[in-house]
């Protein structure tokens, strides 16, 4: 989205407390004249009774009502609206929320080494999974296809699909690893480097909706680099793009570098953005979508602890680093890294830091710098916790 905030909104609500001193001020103030007139037999006792009760239903509703023109108010201002009625604003720009995605890919059967029948039938409908992740989630996976295991052949790559939808399903290399229906002459699973071909995706959030409301704007303005974004954002399953347009394959070169749900799209998402991005652009224009250059990060580090489980804060902090590997955070303070970001020591120790307990972390590696066209990827991760010495 734009770096610059949204201007804050007029406020229009009123507290209850200053409802009720203007409308009991306006009764008090006008007591005398509607006796006068006749329209009251006497003045109203406000501190008690039957009069006071009805003249808070009055204070109650009106405040409701001040409430509801506040809340339309954001709602009708698309930098600041949300849910239904953010996806009318996007509507009335041709936008829609992209939805959530399964992921598939192919998964590799392993022969069972004792079994003596010959060609193996994988059927369709057979179910794998991943084992708990750190937040004890387990991942289900059907297969999509019959196939057939060769018998001089040890294993055999089975297309998959998720049961669930979202980015949390697109498991990273050998986290796929039980076979949960049982298949004759078949010994277990595994999935394997580059194994998704189609990337799951959680639904568009509103954050990021709201951005592309913004870019459809700032297109309108020719091909820069703002339609260029805006067209590969489109796509399902595309997660941030970066434009690098200051020619960087030579003049008049432009690079779309798209970062997927599984943070390294497959060839299917970048054949999707090539097809959204080129009915758009004019024929002479030297444009290339790719996906980031993988940048390997390995961190090694030792925590030391005061008041707390060393092995409690170890997973802790192992979780919140691998958050900034991923597509969607675990926590609200750590974001992930975006294309081109560098890998700073002050980075890893923020992240480590904010486990309670933590008194200083050594970190075993320097500064990791990342090309405008990379992608940081966690390589491996090391993290050994004791307690800290007393001083």
């Amino acid at each position: 989205m734009s770096n610059r905030t949204p201007k804050a909104l007029p406020r229009i609500s009123r507290s209850i407390d200053d409802i009720r001193s203007s409308v009991y001020g306006w009764i008090e103030s006008f007591q005398d004249t509607l006796a006068a007139s006749g329209y009251l037999p006497r003045r109203l006792n406000l501190n008690k009774g039957i009069a006071r009760g009805f003249i808070e239903l009055v204070c109650w509703g009106l405040w409701q009502l001040y409430s509801l023109l506040e809340r339309l108010l954001a709602q009708a201002v698309p930098r600041h609206a949300t849910g239904e009625w953010l996806d009318v604003h996007a509507d009335g720009v041709g936008l829609e929320r992209r939805p959530a995605l399964k992921s598939s890919g192919l998964v590799q059967f392993l022969r069972d080494s004792n079994y003596q029948g010959g060609n193996v039938r994988v059927p369709a409908g057979r179910i794998v999974r991943t084992l708990p992740d750190g937040t004890g989630a387990i991942y289900r996976y059907v297969t999509t296809a019959d196939v057939v295991l060769p018998a001089d052949s040890v294993q055999v790559a089975v297309p998959v699909e998720s049961e669930e939808y979202g980015a949390a399903t697109n498991a990273s290399v050998g986290q796929i690893c039980e076979l949960v229906t049982p298949v004759p002459g078949i010994s277990g699973v595994i999935n394997e480097s580059g194994w998704l071909t189609s990337e799951g995706a959680d639904q568009e959030t509103d954050e990021q909706l709201q951005e592309r409301y913004d870019l459809e704007w700032r297109a309108n303005n020719g091909v820069t680099k703002y339609a260029y974004k805006a067209w590969a954002l489109r796509v399902p399953g595309v997660s941030s793009v970066s434009i690098l347009d200051r020619h960087p394959r030579g003049q008049g070169t432009v690079d779309i570098v798209v970062r997927g749900a599984a943070i390294i799209p497959t060839e299917a998402l970048l054949g999707k953005v090539r097809a959204a991005i080129s009915p758009n652009t004019p024929i002479n224009d030297d444009w290339l979508v790719k996906g980031p250059d993988p940048v390997s990060v390995p961190i090694v580090g030792a925590l030391e602890c005061v008041e707390v489980d060393p092995d409690l804060a170890k997973t802790t902090a192992e979780l919140r680093l691998r958050s900034l590997f991923l597509d969607k955070s675990l926590y609200e303070d750590v974001q992930p890294l975006a294309i081109g970001q560098d890998v700073t020591l002050d980075l890893l120790t923020f992240v480590v830091m904010g486990v309670q307990g933590v008194k200083r972390v050594t970190w075993a590696l320097t500064d990791v710098t990342v090309p405008k066209s990379g992608m940081a990827v966690l390589a491996s991760l090391n993290l050994t916790a004791g307690m800290a010495e007393e001083a």
